[in-house]
């Protein structure tokens, strides 16, 4: 190997272990400093939703609970408005909702299937999935004339 491929090798492998220090510090910390209830309190007091917390967790790698606590501790440390980046940045790694994260029932389906004009819930359930997954849950609130 050439001795400028080595350096790069080099370099890489400290950007490697500095950015995951970094991580680290920043998501690891704030777990055991802050309990974790205040962060659950958090997130439930916030406009998101579950399927918000699942976009969030998939891309940290953990579940829709995790998410819940991050996107609460987000909140509680004064960096709120980094949160729906982080949605965005999960969106983009094809990260999605279902519609059993929505916390809709059938009926509602039928609702907006009636409403958006599909002969089939099905077809609804899946716009509605779409919509929650972008971020859009007031439209489908909308669809249901709440």
């Amino acid at each position: 190997m050439s001795s400028t491929f080595k350096a790069r090798v080099r370099r890489l492998s400290a950007g490697l272990l500095m950015s995951s220090a970094v991580a680290l510090v920043l998501f690891g910390q704030p777990a055991q400093a802050m309990p974790q209830q205040r962060a659950y309190d958090a997130f439930f007091s916030s406009r998101y939703n579950y399927c918000d917390a699942k976009l969030v967790g998939a891309l940290y790698g953990q579940d829709a609970d995790g998410g819940k606590v991050i996107i609460g501790q987000k909140i509680l440390n004064g960096i709120g408005t980094n949160v729906p980046v982080v949605l965005r940045e999960s969106r983009g790694y094809g990260n999605a909702c279902e519609w059993e994260d929505t916390g809709l029932e059938y009926s509602d389906a039928q609702v907006l299937a009636e409403t958006w004009g599909f002969s089939d819930p099905y077809d609804a359930k899946l716009k509605a999935a779409d919509l929650f997954t972008n971020g859009r849950e007031q439209q489908v609130r909308n669809g249901l004339g709440a």
